[in-house]
């Protein structure tokens, strides 16, 4: 299975989310995977795209945004998984409603009929919060599950 993690970042946290998705593709048997910014994308010939976007401002940056909507029609007949990296994860549970309406919603409306997952990870301002390590991994184990190729 070819897998692209197509991601943009301002400070890095969704860089890093990235690459602890990465560690996990290369553990996995018959996977192979690579990172990758959007502008960069000019092969659409994977089985599967994750594509995540830090949280600027109350949405998801611009790049990531624009990607999605002018490649609309590469993601027909793809699976794709969308991942948001947003400050508003420490306000617990409450805000699982907001982050989907208001983060993640803008993204997967643009793979509606191609999207397989979704997910909001905590992100943070100066050092990388490990304890999301954890939860990177197990998403994309089971973003990889979903996938029946």
């Amino acid at each position: 299975m070819k897998v692209c993690i197509i991601y943009d970042t301002k400070r890095g946290s969704a860089r890093q989310i990235a690459r602890w998705m990465m560690e996990e593709l290369e553990d996995l048997d018959n996977v192979k995977a690579e990172m990758k910014k959007p502008s960069e994308i000019s092969d659409f010939g994977h089985d599967l795209f994750i594509i995540g976007s830090p949280i600027y401002w109350e949405k998801p940056m611009k790049s990531v945004v624009d990607f999605l909507s002018s490649n609309q029609n590469n993601f027909k007949d793809k699976k794709v998984a969308i991942f948001v990296v947003c400050i508003a994860e420490i306000f617990g549970k409450g805000t699982e409603k907001y982050i989907k309406n208001h983060y993640l919603k803008p993204l997967e409306e643009k793979v509606s009929g191609s999207l397989i997952k979704s997910k909001s990870f905590k992100g943070w301002m100066r050092k990388p919060d490990c304890k999301q390590e954890k939860n990177v991994k197990e998403w994309t184990r089971g973003v990889i599950k979903e996938c029946s190729f």
